[in-house]
């Protein structure tokens, strides 16, 4: 089977279900998902914190739902609703952020240029004044030549650039689906287009939940080594256990409560050391994510309805120099024995 893609044209007036707002969906025989229009008037998602490009919907794979909704409600503008795998630049600060003065602006990579209340430190959960949304170019292609195992994959591009205040870059990033596997990749190039050296930081959040299935033990994480808790804040304490290279739940997470630490142990030359597995028993769903760069720290945070990975990865580009890096998820699912 082909693998297809169909454009959405609805748009609807905030607040609307997920499915009404501009979107493209991809699939093959294994997997389905939508994937957002970076749309600066109605758009799935258009907060000040996550890069607007590749904003996935929930992922349906072999009979489940992966990176469902976790809100209520939704609101387009908040900073963190959002689904699926999202990412952020500069979750503490922000390109210019520290030098501006209130009135003045700063750039979000993936979100634009922002203007500075008078405040004494940034933070991410703030509606910041978009003062110049990004411009993004978006296409899409499939892939015929490469090979067997590549014909068929669909990839959505996305393309924008930014500079203001001797601070400037070019950013390309696509999302494709493999032809023949189920697994999805994020491809990332960020280039330092400025007069000014970049050193941010860069993750992926990962919104996990299947079925809509409460945090708790029918969750787990295995990492390629043994991990510590570092700094553990909420029920962490309580509720997990580090064991055996695995991150598990001794009980369900409670209505309003949360579980966060950061989580040390890994090797940052050894490669093996840059991907973990997120598996559910009741569905027998494995996803294992994939990253072309060493972890810089990972923290994890969760509530009663999805749990959060978050590797981060450290940019330092001096002017004219460029970064190239990808995350790949690969889905497999091997139902529960009865």
């Amino acid at each position: 089977m082909r693998l297809t893609i169909t454009l959405a044209a609805v748009f609807a007036v905030s607040p609307a279900p997920a499915a009404d707002y501009p979107h493209v969906v991809l699939k093959n025989d294994g997997l389905k998902f939508a994937l957002y229009e970076t749309d600066a008037a109605k758009g799935f998602y258009r907060g000040t914190r996550f890069d607007h490009a590749g904003v996935f919907g929930h992922v349906e794979f072999a009979g489940h739902t992966i990176f469902g909704p976790w809100k209520d409600k939704h609101d387009p503008t908040n900073h963190d609703d959002i689904v699926g795998p999202c990412e952020e630049f500069g979750i503490t600060a922000p390109l210019g952020y520290d030098a501006a003065k209130a009135g003045e602006t700063f750039l979000k990579i993936g979100v634009g240029e922002l203007e500075k209340p008078k405040e004494e430190k940034y933070s991410f959960a703030k509606k910041y004044k978009v003062v110049k949304p990004l411009e993004w170019k978006q296409r899409r292609r499939e892939i015929e030549s490469g090979g067997e195992a590549y014909k068929g994959t669909q990839v959505l591009i996305w393309e924008t650039q930014q500079k203001a205040n001797g601070y400037g870059y070019s950013y390309w990033k696509a999302v494709s689906l493999n032809g023949k596997k189920s697994s999805i990749q994020i491809s990332h190039v960020l280039t330092n287009t400025g007069e000014k050296r970049i050193v941010t930081d860069f993750y992926n959040h990962n919104f996990f939940n299947v079925d809509g299935d409460a945090i708790g033990p029918n969750y787990s994480f295995v990492f390629p080594c043994a991990v510590k808790a570092q700094d553990p804040k909420g029920k962490f304490g309580d509720l997990v256990e580090l064991k055996d290279k695995e991150f598990r739940f001794k009980d369900k997470l409670p209505v309003g409560d949360f579980v966060m630490a950061g989580l040390t142990g890994f090797d940052a030359k050894d490669e093996k050391h840059r991907a973990f597995e997120m598996r559910h028993a009741p569905s027998g769903v494995v996803v294992k994510v994939e990253h072309s760069y060493p972890f810089a720290k990972f923290n994890v945070w969760g509530i009663r309805t999805t749990i959060c990975p978050e590797p981060y990865m450290a940019i330092d580009l001096k002017p004219g120099e460029e970064m190239k890096w990808s995350i790949v998820y690969t889905f497999t699912h091997a139902p529960p024995k009865k």
